[in-house]
């Protein structure tokens, strides 16, 4: 699907205006996270790049940024159960992977982006229902994956491991008194699916 119809069809999914896809959408192409036309040629969306543009679109503070976005959401990890207590917590209990039939390790080693990536093929191909499924991004906070199932919430947080070690910077930052989350359904990821692995 080309460009211009996908920013048309996502604004009416997510029912914002798409403008504000379309400033996200050149700021991702400025610095690179989409390919650009050349001539006439015209490439058709990629399911990363449309994954990238939600994502961003959800957690930035300036639409104009979303780029320092994606960058920020690609420096967060899962959240990882103890060695120790994987087995037994596995055994006993769904986790967020598990609804997928897949293990919770093997999203450990990738970044926010990649596991939405993975979440929205997993979407796309029917494993789990998409309406009971989303993301989360808190805007310059934490990104989650949620999942509901038999009446109870399974969750995958996400932490920003640091590049280096500065003792300095590693106080407690102290608590926001207000956070501005926003959550991408699950319907909007299959649906960037549909148009971008199906046809």
């Amino acid at each position: 699907m080309k460009l211009k119809e996908f920013i048309a069809g996502l604004a009416e999914v997510m029912q914002v205006e798409s403008t504000e896809l379309a400033t996200v959408d050149r700021a991702l192409a400025k610095q690179g996270l989409r390919q650009l036309a050349r001539g006439r040629f015209h490439p058709d969306i990629t399911l990363e790049e449309g994954v990238q543009l939600v994502c961003a679109w959800a957690g930035s503070f300036k639409l104009t940024e979303a780029a320092s976005e994606v960058e920020r959401l690609k420096s967060f990890s899962p959240r990882q159960i103890p060695n120790d207590e994987y087995e037994l917590i596995t055994k006993n209990s769904k986790t967020f992977a598990s609804l997928f039939g897949a293990e919770e390790r093997d999203l450990y080693g990738m970044n926010f982006v990649e596991a939405a990536c993975w979440l929205t093929e997993q979407l796309g191909s029917g494993k789990y229902p998409a309406d009971r499924i989303w993301l989360s991004v808190t805007k310059g906070g934490e990104p989650e994956m949620s999942g509901s199932w038999r009446f109870k919430f399974r969750t995958l947080s996400f932490f920003q491991f640091p590049e280096t070690l500065d003792f300095d910077r590693m106080k407690p930052v102290p608590q926001r008194n207000v956070e501005i989350k926003a959550s991408i359904r699950g319907p909007v990821l299959k649906w960037i699916f549909d148009v971008t692995e199906v046809s």
